[in-house]
């Protein structure tokens, strides 16, 4: 019995090996909404949506396009060695308030622009008690975990979301952390009703925007030990848009997640604050260029993978990603495409 057992032993071993030899190597990964248009199934949904706000549009046909960009969307990213894809985001409106859409309490205001990019997210107005109403994350996101098991969610965090909603005349809450920890009970309640994900990824670039007031971020621990007590999910915070100071990473370092998100393209100096930072959490390094600022050149191969291994005595390789700095929504598609495969293969080398 003991000799039959012998190759389906060994096999296990090997599989075990496999398995473990990968945790070895920094991993891949994209950050925000991919750009929709660039393919027929891009082009075809625009036209029917156009029609749909005209009132002409096929709400099954709409469906139907957005399922197969989504599946279009993760083939492209993971064909190109992308390890941990997000589902695209191709359906959201706006990057920051869009999971309001899925609450009482909450109506839709005039659009604002999003920081200092050239799109746009809708100013959520809080009129009432904050309550859940449907399932917030994307039915689109398990499209994608039918074509790419490993596959994140991506959701705008509770700072964020309340740093760009207002309250209204019938809100219960006082004051921006009241509405926040209301943000991250919602939050909570949807955590908890997943299973089997690989990753939650909250984005918090409210933390250190340019040009915004960071006078309150003290709050934002307390939200994160609130919303995430009891979730038994990898999770993981990225702040983008902004220049770090010790006590912005302090906050961002105390939070009870995984992984950490960093913007290496607005602040390569952050490499120097790792240097006397106490951790042992995973970073995402978030170092290709998402084109927020007009820039749409690819960057330098070598130059990048330089920059990279200077982070190693400061940064645990094993449990970190890189990535885009933030949406590359700003970006053609045809870019993105390029910056995505160019965020796959300097993986690659830099595991070599």
């Amino acid at each position: 019995m003991i000799i039959l057992m012998l190759p389906l032993i060994f096999l296990a071993l090997i599989r075990f090996t496999l398995n473990n030899s990968k945790s070895d190597f920094m991993r891949s990964t994209v950050v925000g909404p991919y750009p929709r248009v660039g393919s027929e199934y891009g082009k075809g949904l625009r036209k029917e949506l156009n029609r749909f706000y005209k009132g002409e549009g096929d709400e099954g046909l709409i469906r139907q396009l957005r399922e197969n960009l989504t599946r279009e969307v993760v083939q492209e990213m993971t064909s190109v060695g992308i390890d941990l894809p997000n589902y695209g985001l191709i359906d959201i409106h706006d990057e920051l308030t869009w999971p309001l859409e899925s609450v009482e309490g909450v109506d839709f205001g005039g659009m604002k622009k999003t920081f200092h990019t050239n799109i746009h997210y809708r100013e959520a107005v809080v009129n009432g008690l904050i309550e859940r109403t449907k399932r917030i994350v994307s039915p689109l996101y398990d499209v994608a975990v039918g074509e790419y098991t490993n596959t994140k969610i991506e959701i705008p965090g509770p700072y964020t979301m309340a740093k760009h909603s207002v309250l209204g005349d019938g809100a219960p809450y006082k004051n921006i952390a009241e509405l926040a920890m209301a943000y991250a009970t919602l939050l909570k309640e949807e955590l908890l009703d997943l299973k089997d994900v690989p990753m939650v990824q909250f984005n918090e670039p409210s933390i250190i925007a340019h040009g915004k007031d960071h006078s309150d971020i003290g709050i934002v621990p307390e939200l994160y030990q609130e919303m995430l007590h009891g979730v038994e999910i990898p999770t993981a915070v990225w702040t983008f848009y902004g220049i770090y100071v010790p006590n912005s990473l302090k906050v961002v370092f105390s939070l009870p997640v995984d992984l950490v998100g960093l913007d290496f393209v607005w602040d390569p100096n952050v490499a120097d604050l790792l240097q006397v930072l106490s951790h042992d959490k995973g970073i995402g390094i978030g170092i290709i260029d998402s084109g927020d600022r007009g820039y749409i050149g690819l960057e330098n191969k070598d130059d990048t993978i330089r920059k990279l291994n200077k982070l190693k005595e400061r940064v645990n390789f094993d449990k970190s990603y890189i990535s885009n700095n933030a949406t590359l929504e700003h970006l053609p598609r045809d870019v993105a495409r390029q910056k995505v495969a160019l965020i796959g293969e300097i993986t690659r080398e830099v595991n070599e």
